[in-house]
């Protein structure tokens, strides 16, 4: 009889305590959740957003050298800017507000007045570079795409590609400029097939 009153003495005691620690859990719960969940919340916010922008410059450059490769062969239409056929900077032009969203100028002296400028040396896929092919002024526009070479809208074979160190384009090359400045630097080099050529009739 002296266990069983013992027990129950016991069992008695764990109740209240039991029952004291489940009040106070309650009463500190939602102070817990609170107080950290801000915090928590911004930090991941600003985390999330900034792998997501990670992902959409990679996905970009990733996607406009697949859509580039689409209108090769797209022939040379003086002052065009759509699939039916591009001059060079309407081919820019279209390429840019197709894939990343935004707006150019529409010739290429003006293309050349915007961003930053970059030497050769460091140039990356996207940057746009620009040649004197009439001994005057700029006068063509292609963008870079890695591996020394540019995508462009020739006159004389429609939307191609080409290397800068070809003769005829490196002795035209007059500068470039970058207008995606939170592009990837690291995203992969599209690989190339063009031949080298010389095409003496480029203009835009």
């Amino acid at each position: 009889m002296l266990h069983r009153h013992v027990f129950c003495r016991l069992r008695a005691v764990w109740g209240k305590a039991g029952r004291m620690h489940a009040l106070l859990f309650l009463i500190s719960f939602p102070f817990f959740l609170a107080v950290p969940s801000g915090l928590f919340a911004s930090v991941t916010s600003e985390k999330v957003e900034k792998e997501q922008e990670e992902v959409r410059s990679h996905y970009s450059m990733s996607s406009f050298f697949n859509d580039a490769r689409q209108f090769f062969g797209v022939r040379y239409r003086w002052g065009g800017e759509t699939p039916q056929g591009f001059d060079c900077s309407g081919f820019v032009k279209f390429m840019y507000e197709r894939v990343f969203s935004m707006r150019l100028p529409r010739t290429s002296i003006e293309m050349a007045s915007i961003g930053r400028q970059v030497e050769r040396c460091d140039l990356r896929p996207g940057d746009l570079v620009f040649f004197n092919t009439r001994g005057t002024r700029i006068n063509h526009v292609g963008i870079f795409i890695g591996n020394d070479t540019f995508v462009h809208s020739s006159r004389s074979r429609g939307v191609t590609e080409d290397r800068l160190e070809d003769r005829y384009f490196s002795t035209r090359f007059v500068g470039a400029v970058r207008v995606l400045d939170d592009i990837d630097p690291d995203a992969p080099d599209c690989q190339t097939t063009s031949e080298k050529y010389d095409d003496s009739s480029q203009s835009s």
